[in-house]
């Protein structure tokens, strides 16, 4: 589940935005997270919330939710 705050974005369009940006990291990169969880036979069920209350770039965006997928499997038991 992805989430954007209407408290800290007031337009749909800038929340809209966000999910989209985070849902496409997401869909190019679960690679990551999932073959940890092949490995440890595992099932999970994330939500991330987009905290920030800036809108940051893409790019910017795409490296912080890589480095926060590969902590959470590294954190699968």
């Amino acid at each position: 589940v992805f989430s954007v705050p209407k408290r800290n974005f007031k337009k749909a369009v800038d929340r809209n935005l966000l999910k989209r940006r985070m849902r496409e990291v997401y869909r190019n990169y679960k690679h990551v997270l999932y073959q940890h969880l092949a490995e440890k036979q595992k099932n999970i069920h994330i939500y991330l919330i987009y905290n920030s209350k800036q809108i940051i770039s893409f790019d910017e965006l795409k490296e912080n939710l890589i480095q926060a997928l590969q902590l959470l499997a590294n954190r699968v038991n």
